[in-house]
Formats: C-alpha cells, structure tokens, sequence
C-alpha cells in the first residue's frame, strides 16, 4: 500500500473556496510570514489552518477529497 501524499490548499480572504498549491509555494509563502516553520507544520499536521494577510492555508491528504485534514 503506498502513503498517502500531502496535498496544501490555500483560501484567499475574498473566496470561500480552497485552491490546491504546490508543496514550493506553499512553504514559500508560509516562510515569507512566519519564522521558524517547524512549530507552525506541526500545528498544521494536527489539522489546523493557519492565517497570512493573504488567506488561509491548510494540509489536507490525497484521497479524502472534501474532508478536513
């Protein structure tokens, strides 16, 4: 059985509905707010979305299309 990827979203603040993004992009604008990283991923490993002055973003699995994390 092969592990389930990742996938990261990202919601602006106009929008109700969540985009898919690359794991680059993603981290990019993650590290551009906040530092370090490692506590913030570890929140969003948990479930957790976590608010720039661009939107939100979130880890969600492949697979569980329209499920939270």
């Amino acid at each position: 059985m092969f592990p389930m990827l990742t996938q990261y979203e990202f919601k602006d603040s106009f929008s109700d509905e969540w985009q898919k993004v690359s794991e680059t992009l993603f981290l990019k604008k993650l590290a551009d707010v906040f530092d370090p990283l490692t506590p913030l991923l570890a929140e969003m490993l948990q479930g957790k979305e976590i608010t720039t002055p661009e939107g939100a973003y979130r880890m969600k699995k492949s697979g569980n299309e329209g499920k939270d994390y």
